[in-house]
């Protein structure tokens, strides 16, 4: 049989990309599905802009000189190397899901298929006063300007962009510290009564040592030493070490707890309290979602318990009350080490009345200065 003369056709010669059931152009790249939009002319313009990167995935990129980017190819790139910092511990998962929620909905209200050098002012301030009409937290407003503005800092630092939009138009929002609730004792002995063996040495882990939901579910067996009575953790957010005396109340409550891995609490099903799961839609797109069963657990257990308390009490109120307690120690530098904060601003916020310290305080600058008069 002869073969056929027919040159046949090499890979490079083909389309690129696949039609997708979607409707969508799409590339599997590193196992991974990319979708590019449903024109197949727009498509391969956008797959090509990316191509460099995907493929190489590191920081093999072009400079743009003119901004002549779409905003949806920057932030691909942009959360694609902030996925390869999210595997190498770098950041954390939960952060990198933020980024993705947050840069989807500056997509949407800016317009994905946007270039870059289009972005105005205008558009930055309107996403702005847009945020606010959204969000009543002005902590989740921030964060959605400071991811925005962390994408744009990092394409002209690696020299994606020369150019990027007048992102200093656009500035934070004011948080005002307003009084938050404390616990007073009645109800922590209430807390007690409904809480399980769990819940039982999470308070008091709150209450000892300032712990907040993500220091009680990262707490390892081997930063404990209940012989001596202590717990070395350093906070995860700051990085600063902590080494704090344990209480024989959180000692005796941590021993009921039973070892089922190298941390000390586990769900039924032997996983993490706090976690991040990630899910592929039919449609190919990826979803990050955040499960906080600690936090939702203690909202079960003031209800149970009929405690009845401003909104916004939760667990976390457990590390403001430690830290009021400890405060009238007259120490700021005790109450700094025991929340595991980088400086004394941070730690001032979580003190609530301390009025009776602070009246203390000027009585005794007031001897002072008639003791120097006379």
């Amino acid at each position: 049989m002869n073969k056929s003369k027919t040159k046949r056709k090499t890979r490079s010669d083909k389309f690129p990309l696949t039609h997708h059931s979607t409707g969508q152009y799409c590339k599997k790249i590193k196992g991974k599905m990319h979708y590019f939009g449903k024109n197949k002319k727009q498509a391969l313009e956008r797959y090509l802009e990316q191509a460099a990167f995907l493929h190489n995935g590191k920081a093999k990129m072009f400079k743009n000189t003119n901004g002549n980017i779409t905003l949806k190819s920057l932030c691909n790139i942009y959360l694609q190397h902030q996925q390869a910092k999210a595997a190498s511990a770098e950041i954390t998962i939960r952060h990198h899901a933020d980024q993705i929620s947050c840069l989807k909905k500056f997509m949407s209200f800016i317009g994905q298929h946007r270039k870059i050098n289009e972005i105005s002012t205008l558009d930055l301030q309107n996403y702005s006063r847009k945020l606010r009409c959204t969000y009543n937290s002005a902590h989740r407003m921030n964060l959605h300007i400071s991811i925005m503005k962390a994408m744009f800092h990092w394409a002209k630092k690696n020299d994606i962009l020369d150019y990027i939009p007048n992102i200093d138009a656009v500035s934070s929002v004011k948080i005002i510290h307003k009084q938050r609730h404390v616990f007073t004792s009645g109800e922590i002995y209430r807390l007690f009564d409904f809480a399980d063996v769990q819940t039982r040495a999470m308070i008091w882990l709150g209450l000892n040592c300032g712990f907040g939901c993500t220091d009680c579910t990262e707490l390892e067996w081997n930063n404990l030493d209940l012989v001596s009575g202590r717990v070395k953790l350093a906070r995860g957010k700051t990085g600063v070490s902590r080494d704090l005396p344990l209480w024989p109340e959180t000692i005796q409550s941590l021993e009921k707890i039973p070892k089922s891995g190298k941390l000390v609490f586990y769900t039924s099903g032997n996983k993490p309290l706090i976690r991040t799961t990630y899910h592929i839609n039919k449609d190919g797109s990826s979803k990050y979602s955040n499960i906080n069963l600690v936090t939702s657990r203690f909202s079960k257990l003031m209800k149970k318990a009929g405690i009845q308390a401003p909104k916004g009490t939760g667990f976390y109120t457990l590390r403001r009350t430690a830290a009021t307690v400890a405060a009238r120690s007259g120490d700021p530098f005790a109450v700094q080490r025991l929340l595991g904060h980088a400086n004394l601003k941070m730690a001032t916020r979580y003190v609530q009345d301390v009025s009776k310290q602070t009246d203390r305080v000027i009585e005794n600058s007031r001897k002072y200065i008639i003791q120097v008069k006379t």
